[in-house]
């Protein structure tokens, strides 16, 4: 058997058009068919956009047909390792692109009531998943139809907790590593607080009268056990507004990441220059402000939107030196790269996820 290795050319299924004479009425070109997910073909280009997930040059949403941002990826997948451009990517370490994953009540329980209306949406104490396609869908990175068409049999019986669903074989996106991330930050945050609290006290006077040859008898109260603070990152961003790409470098100059995104509108763009990260929020409320989002500019009409996937900001707010301007994750992460943002930079909920593990506060942004 061959190698499973794969051109970099990218599926574009597109009709071939006759061209008629000039007496005759061109004829209409033939709708060509969609391959299955099991045909060779789809199987491969699922491969590469697998193995472009995993090293983490994020090729957009997962679907077995390609695009430009696969394209994107692997070209940069190449720069970062030294590979020549438009070489053959071996997928021969991903010999099955499907798996299987048994769908858990945890899971499940991210389903939940939703509302279409800010002033109802505000009502709400969390805005979950519509559904369980929704949820299956961006765990696996992947297109909502091509999570259904991975599981035809499940369309019309509908998913529960318990249901065996076929998936892209990828590290799946999880709430509840999202809740954990959210616990961990903020117990760590306490207790470098409380430890920087303690360290700015008084020390005790010593009462003289006090003062024996015996051992002094241990401190029955608790101290505070300082946080570990984590290594600086030293990584930077680099935003391209025009291919509609983050770029991350690590304290090498490196390329460790990229992902695709909606950096702004041809109205409100993303400005052009050097920023920084000032917030790395998990689980954001938003404040919903038709003005700001029409306009850039605050209005005194608002909603308060609890967090959740399905929140306009996803489950992320990474906010940068300039006024209601971040990157933040999304409820509508098909339309990555292919719609227009209030002046804020979008991106799928999985992708954002591990961007905010990849910064922190002060690290640069360059948008170009």
């Amino acid at each position: 058997m061959k190698p499973a290795i794969l051109s970099l050319w990218i599926f574009c299924f597109l009709p071939f058009v006759l061209q008629a004479q000039v007496s005759v009425p061109a004829a209409k070109p033939a709708k060509m068919e969609t391959p299955t997910p099991d045909s060779e073909e789809r199987r491969e280009m699922t491969r590469v956009q697998i193995l472009l997930d995993r090293a983490n040059f994020r090729p957009g949403k997962i679907d077995g047909l390609g695009g430009e941002f696969t394209q994107k990826a692997a070209d940069r997948y190449f720069q970062a390792n030294g590979l020549e451009s438009g070489m053959r990517l071996d997928t021969t370490q991903i010999p099955e692109p499907y798996t299987t994953h048994t769908l858990t009540e945890e899971e499940m329980g991210w389903i939940g009531k939703t509302a279409s209306s800010p002033p109802e949406q505000a009502k709400l104490k969390r805005m979950p998943y519509a559904n369980g396609w929704e949820l299956v869908a961006e765990m696996f990175h992947c297109d909502l139809g091509f999570i259904k068409e991975l599981n035809p049999d499940l369309v019309s019986a509908g998913l529960a907790a318990g249901t065996i669903v076929r998936v892209p074989d990828v590290p799946p996106f999880r709430m509840a590593d999202v809740l954990a991330l959210e616990k961990t930050r903020a117990t760590e945050a306490k207790a470098r607080k409380a430890a920087a609290e303690a360290a700015a006290s008084p020390a005790p006077q010593e009462n003289e009268a006090a003062v024996s040859d015996a051992s002094p008898a241990p401190d029955p109260t608790p101290q505070p056990t300082p946080a570990a603070t984590p290594p600086p990152l030293n990584n930077r961003l680099v935003l391209l507004r025009e291919p509609r790409i983050i770029e991350v470098y690590d304290a090498e100059d490196r390329m460790i990441a990229c992902f695709p995104c909606t950096p702004g509108s041809s109205s409100i763009p993303v400005p052009l220059g050097m920023w920084k990260v000032t917030s790395n929020i998990l689980m954001p409320y938003f404040r919903y402000d038709k003005s700001v989002l029409k306009t850039g500019v605050r209005s005194e009409t608002a909603y308060n939107i609890p967090p959740g996937p399905n929140n306009y900001v996803g489950i992320v707010w990474i906010g940068i030196n300039r006024r209601s301007v971040g990157m933040h994750g999304t409820n509508n992460p098909d339309q990555i790269g292919r719609n227009q943002s209030s002046g804020c930079i979008r991106l799928a909920n999985w992708d954002a996820f591990l961007l905010t593990q990849l910064v922190e506060k002060g690290t640069p942004v360059e948008v170009r």
